[in-house]
């Protein structure tokens, strides 16, 4: 996937009224937010979406960097973006 192309997703995915949503902010823990965003993302990459939003909260920014940290590591991503408000987009 060029740039362009990476750019547009990215804006695609920002208004896409539809988008897949995974909630992780009440998540009681980072292993259980990180178990529940892995079986997350495998349900949602299963099905045609092109992408996701995942809800990590804006707390202590503790959870957010866990899951950028996961993201980075996973090779089914394509890539993210940080939304402002405590979420990102992730591209498969």
């Amino acid at each position: 996937m060029n740039d362009n192309d990476r750019r547009a997703a990215f804006l695609g995915a920002q208004v896409d009224p539809h988008i897949p949503v995974i909630d992780l902010h009440l998540a009681d823990g980072l292993e259980v937010a990180l178990s529940q965003l892995e079986y997350e993302l495998d349900k949602v990459s299963r099905t045609d979406a092109r992408y996701c939003r995942v809800i990590h909260g804006i707390g202590s920014g503790v959870l957010a960097e866990t899951v950028h940290k996961f993201l980075t590591k996973n090779k089914q991503i394509l890539g993210f973006e940080e939304e402002s408000g405590g979420s990102c987009i992730v591209l498969f």
